[in-house]
């Protein structure tokens, strides 16, 4: 039930957004993807490995009811996050630290002309 709750909540404050807004974010989700990327592959550096994340279903025995009200065990099964080490090649996370960084400036350089546009296309009045 949260991812709905979450994505009808993003769905909410994305069409209160003006269309400058909405062209300034489009325009800078590749620097933020990079940001995001720089960030992970140096907290596997510092952690040594990665964090492999899934959802796995679990089961258990839970307390129903009966028509009479009384209680019984019974099974149920939810979806739990789980995290898992997954061994790395710090020396590759490295070179993709390395090469990430050299595109950065680039990006933020492509991003401020993409949002300088977006400021010209959709003025805010």
């Amino acid at each position: 039930m949260k991812p709905l709750f979450a994505l009808g909540s993003l769905v909410l404050l994305l069409a209160a957004c003006s269309e400058q807004d909405m062209c300034i974010y489009n325009a800078s989700s590749d620097l933020k993807a990079a940001e995001r990327q720089l960030g992970t592959l140096r907290g596997n550096v510092a952690r040594g490995y990665a964090i492999h994340k899934t959802q796995e279903r679990v089961t258990y025995i839970g307390v129903c009811y009966d028509k009479q009200g009384d209680p019984y065990g019974c099974p149920k099964t939810e979806w739990e996050r789980v995290e898992r080490p997954v061994a790395i090649d710090v020396g590759d996370q490295r070179r993709q630290i390395a090469a990430l960084e050299s595109r950065l400036p680039a990006l933020r350089a492509a991003t401020a002309r993409a949002s300088q546009q977006c400021r010209v296309a959709y003025p805010e009045g």
